[in-house]
């Protein structure tokens, strides 16, 4: 019996040892375990967990640098910035069911878009702040920001948005803003843009990005558990984009657009500064309304501007490719004085100028008679001009007009312009498979043909004729005021021309008889105690049943200010409509030079 209970008790000890050492060898483990997770927490995942730590005790907030302003050359401010709203989602990319379902009540958008949204807008690098919104209007963010406590995973932030007073009065000119496209950015990310930027498109705004764009800053700062500032650990001020200052007066700009848009007209007017290339007015109906076009439009807002049949986004001054039509045969006229053609000599024009079978009229069935060059200009004899081509070829009128700047681009400081088409017998060959005929220099002759101009080139070209062979670079913007209060002034390049003065001067004459002749066809310019020089011109096409009207000139003769054109499609005569609209900005411009000088 004894045995039996020593045997038991040694048992016993055995199995109390065992649950011992199994017992230790457990803490062991749990030891290890722990020291090795405390080891892959403190040593290998170190940085990541003081990232995570540093994001939840320090914030970084972006400040924003603001578009520098846009001012007419009365100083009156035509650009500036207003307050936008951005929606933000603090989460990064990490959701669920729960918050995309909240959103999309709040909102209105779907589940399945918002969830786009949150997966692949841009995530600011310094703030990691996830913008899925970057344009909501006023009363959207206003009710957000009044369920804030609500959705504590949304912000709503103001930053500047580009406000156009006028809305679409100089849109042509301004331009406008809208964000980036993916390509814009892959090829400007090096000059420090992010894919939510907005740059300019097009106008002012685009040829001026690198002056007119501001930069942003951002602070850091560390808060506590309260989510209170404790301290500024870094700040990076932005910087504010330059002011432009423009050449245009917008006082006249309203004046003519307001008339062509009550008369619904498609066209183009400008007046250039002739000593300068300074454009004073620069007119493309119809335009278009910049504050829709920057912000989220509608479907029908967009198609209404995107597929208008009247291509209001068009800028007809510098886009538009049109035939002259008669305001080209100074230029015509010119070459052929150069090539020996005396002004004083007549021809007698019958009503048509005929090569074996080909007959080409005068727009006077039953001529115009004897025609000397002054005639020629005052009633737009084409005979004249037929028979000279003949005569003189194509070789001097097509080096004169491009000396004049026609096929060309005039080099002025908007994106977009053509350059027309000044055809040759190269062009011809190569786009007809034909060469060049008699017939073509004489449909060149009257500014027809296959010849194409902008309203620019040929207001331009009148600069040279009013200036005697000289003109400047046209330009829109008169100087730039930089942040530190640097002034930059825009001057104009001046170009020449080798031909002679006195074949100019002739020319002027049968210029100023087009307005104050008794046959002339620009009598609508006519102005008490302004003497104008100016030529009409009417232009076939395909498109409209009335022809294009044209009228180009300068003014004042002797000491001339301003070279205009006006051009309207489907305008018909050039002494209607177009010299309605010419006539009303001449009488803006008198009038605005008289009250200048009265105000000194």
């Amino acid at each position: 019996m004894k045995l039996k209970r020593k045997m038991l008790s040694v048992k016993i000890k055995r199995s109390e040892k065992g649950r011992g050492e199994l017992f230790l060898k457990i803490v062991a483990i749990i030891y290890i375990l722990i020291s090795v997770r405390l080891f892959f927490l403190q040593i290998v995942k170190v940085e990541k967990y003081r990232n995570m730590s540093n994001r939840n005790s320090i914030k970084t907030k972006r400040i924003n640098g603001y578009r520098g302003k846009i001012f007419d050359s009365n100083g009156t401010l035509l650009v500036n910035n207003e307050a936008g709203y951005r929606l933000v989602y603090l989460d990064e990319r990490r959701y669920d069911k729960k918050k995309l379902k909240e959103m999309s009540e709040l909102l209105g958008n779907s589940e399945e878009f918002i969830e786009k949204r949150i997966k692949y807008s841009e995530i600011y690098s310094y703030t990691r702040e996830n913008v899925i919104f970057n344009d909501i209007s006023k009363e959207k963010a206003h009710k957000i920001i009044e369920k804030n406590s609500d959705y504590p995973y949304l912000e709503v932030q103001v930053y500047p948005k580009r406000n156009y007073l006028n809305n679409s009065l100089g849109s042509h000119i301004l331009g406008y803003v809208r964000n980036m496209s993916s390509k814009e950015y892959d090829r400007m990310k090096d000059k420090g843009y992010k894919k939510t930027d907005v740059i300019g498109k097009q106008g002012i705004e685009k040829e001026y990005e690198e002056y007119l764009r501001g930069e942003n800053g951002y602070r850091r700062f560390e808060v506590d558990a309260h989510n209170r500032v404790v301290r500024v650990l870094e700040e990076v001020k932005p910087r504010l984009g330059s002011d432009l200052y423009l050449t245009v007066d917008f006082d006249l700009q309203k004046k003519v657009t307001e008339f062509m848009e009550k008369k619904k007209l498609k066209g183009a007017f400008i007046a250039i500064e002739v000593k300068t290339g300074r454009i004073v007015t620069m007119v493309s109906t119809p335009d278009y309304p910049l504050n829709t076009i920057i912000s989220r439009m509608t479907t029908k807002e967009w198609n209404d501007i995107m597929f208008n049949k009247a291509k209001p986004l068009e800028n007809r001054v510098i886009t538009g490719r049109y035939p002259p039509g008669s305001i080209f045969k100074p230029l015509t006229a010119l070459a052929f004085l150069e090539e020996g053609l005396n002004p004083n000599k007549k021809f007698f024009d019958p009503g048509y100028y005929q090569i074996g079978k080909w007959k080409w009229r005068s727009w006077k069935l039953t001529g115009h008679g004897y025609t000397d060059l002054v005639k020629s200009l005052t009633e737009s004899v084409n005979y004249y001009y037929y028979r000279a081509a003949d005569v003189y070829g194509r070789k001097k009128m097509l080096e004169v007009a491009s000396a004049f700047g026609i096929g060309r681009l005039t080099g002025i400081d908007v994106p977009g312009e053509k350059p027309g088409l000044l055809p040759d017998n190269e062009w011809k060959k190569k786009r007809l498979k034909e060469p060049w005929y008699t017939g073509d220099s004489i449909n060149l002759s009257i500014g027809q043909g296959y010849l194409l101009v902008t309203p620019l080139q040929m207001a331009n070209a009148y600069a040279i004729l009013a200036n005697r062979g000289y003109s400047y670079t046209p330009h829109l913007v008169d100087k730039i005021v930089k942040e530190d209060g640097e002034i930059e002034v825009r001057n104009g390049k001046k170009h020449t021309v080798p031909y002679k003065k006195q074949y100019m001067d002739e020319i002027e004459k049968g210029l100023i008889q087009v307005v104050e002749g008794k046959h002339g066809t620009a009598k609508v310019l006519r102005t008490p105690g302004l003497k104008i020089a100016a030529k009409t011109g009417s232009a076939q096409n395909s498109k409209y049943k009335e022809t294009h009207g044209w009228i180009s000139g300068y003014f004042p003769v002797g000491n001339p200010e301003i070279a205009f054109t006006a051009f309207v499609e489907g305008g018909g005569h050039g002494g209607g409509v177009s010299g309605e609209v010419t006539k009303l900005f001449i009488d803006a411009y008198l009038e605005k030079q008289k009250n200048k000088k009265e105000n000194k």
